[in-house]
């Protein structure tokens, strides 16, 4: 049973590899992140977000797709916090940029979900996650996009909130 188990962890870790190998060598441009911004950090709790966009381009793993993750860590930033779903949530808005300001051309719903850490040597925090299609330039025609994520967590009195920003993408 042991060596079964062995087998089956180096070939999960040799797909993993595979793909992060793909996708990791696509184009730099391929989509912008900004990862594991820290909105607060206070006595038991810091509060972490993500917040990304793509576009759909051909031959290339794309989509026109806003992405917002929000996580609950313990004081610090160390890992990950367990909270029932009611008390962290995140939503996504998508601007364009109009010339002269950042436009509001779309936002999702909101996203509630527990938060926690996952086990095993490669242990991660995790909370609760938006992909978001938003449609590219047909929903507010060609320009510089970006994606906003507005990441809440509860910390018992109060909602410790910010906003992660994802950077400028031109979608054609």
């Amino acid at each position: 049973m042991t060596k079964i188990r062995s087998l089956l962890r180096a070939m999960l870790c040799g797909v993993f590899a595979l793909l992060f190998a793909a996708v990791w060598t696509q184009s730099a441009h391929a989509y912008t992140w900004a990862r594991g911004v820290t909105l607060y950090n206070g006595p038991g709790l810091c509060v972490q977000g993500d917040a990304g966009i793509d576009h759909a381009r051909p031959n290339v793993f794309s989509g026109n797709l806003a992405y917002g993750n929000a996580y609950a860590l313990t004081q610090g930033c160390g890992t990950g916090l367990t909270k029932p779903a009611s008390q962290a949530g995140v939503q996504v808005h998508v601007f364009r940029w109009n010339g002269s300001e950042w436009q509001l051309c779309r936002s999702s719903d909101w996203k509630f979900g527990p938060t926690g850490q996952t086990g095993g040597d490669l242990g991660s925090p995790y909370g609760p996650s938006i992909v978001f299609d938003y449609g590219g330039s047909a929903s507010c025609g060609p320009g510089s996009y970006g994606a906003q994520a507005h990441v809440m967590v509860w910390d018992g009195s109060q909602w410790r909130e910010g906003h992660v920003w994802s950077g400028a993408e031109t979608v054609p």
